[in-house]
């Protein structure tokens, strides 16, 4: 998410940007880990909506990567 977003003048790459600076950012692939952080460091509805935004486009990319390799 950090590399494919790092770059967007969107809010989802504002995210991006926040995500990767921020040593303490849970990266470990869990919605409900990421959402608490977020939710913890009083993150606006914005920014809200750019990680259901930004975690939407990453179930579909691993079910996408899901469905290759079982081709």
């Amino acid at each position: 998410m950090i590399k494919k977003h790092i770059n967007d003048h969107a809010p989802v790459g504002d995210l991006a940007r926040d995500m990767k600076g921020d040593k303490q950012f849970p990266h470990d692939g869990d919605k409900a880990k990421i959402q608490e952080y977020l939710d913890g460091c009083g993150a606006c509805s914005g920014c809200m909506d750019a990680f259901e935004e930004a975690w939407a486009e990453y179930e579909r990319e691993r079910s996408r990567t899901e469905a290759c390799k079982s081709s």
